[in-house]
């Protein structure tokens, strides 16, 4: 049911003006979301979503969706539950190692490794994945610990007026880092 919903809203394109999948026990948010541009209703109300689909990860990409409404209460994606993180020392492979050394640098203009960039094209795949961290701002390849950070939603959003807070997913190098957070800054655990 909730496949053929999803598919009839695919095939109005940019014509697609409102989603409505409450109660459909679905649980991931449709990654299909960012090909709808004219997309202003979204009602994903009482599922099992726990999660932001990488495809909408950020605050931005969901602007760009240009919503006007967003309805998504009684998802587990909403659930607060701190969970104490171990203190893991941070044991990094050569690679990541050396990514973190080769990305920060190429950031900083650094002439010689430049030069180096067009001796090993296959340098220019692995850095091409980098990400940033929330906390340092340095560069890696590896995600320490996926998190989430409760922020408000944009002002021109018409929602319920339950929801105070959208999670955006947030990520960290390391430990170190995580300590260093925000109090708003969540680590996501398997549990």
């Amino acid at each position: 049911m909730t496949e053929r919903l999803l598919i009839k809203a695919l095939s109005g394109g940019k014509n697609t003006k409102i989603i409505t999948l409450n109660g459909k026990k679905i649980t991931k948010m449709p990654s299909a979301l960012g090909k709808l541009p004219g997309l202003k209703t979204l009602a994903l109300q009482n599922n099992l979503i726990p999660k932001v689909c990488p495809e909408l990860c950020n605050l931005t990409q969901f602007q760009d969706l240009k919503l006007r409404e967003f309805y998504c209460e009684g998802n587990p994606l909403f659930l607060q539950r701190p969970e104490i993180a171990k203190h893991q020392e941070n044991i990094w492979s050569l690679q990541e190692i050396t990514s973190r050394f080769v990305i920060n640098h190429l950031a900083e203009n650094n002439p010689f490794l430049m030069d180096a960039m067009e001796w090993y094209p296959e340098i220019r795949s692995i850095i091409s994945q980098r990400k940033t961290c929330a906390i340092c701002g340095q560069y890696f390849i590896t995600v320490w610990l996926e998190c989430v950070q409760f922020v408000p939603p944009p002002k021109d959003w018409k929602i319920s007026k339950n929801l105070q807070l959208v999670p955006v997913q947030v990520l960290v190098c390391s430990y170190k880092c995580f300590t260093q957070r925000d109090p708003n800054l969540f680590g996501i655990a398997r549990v």
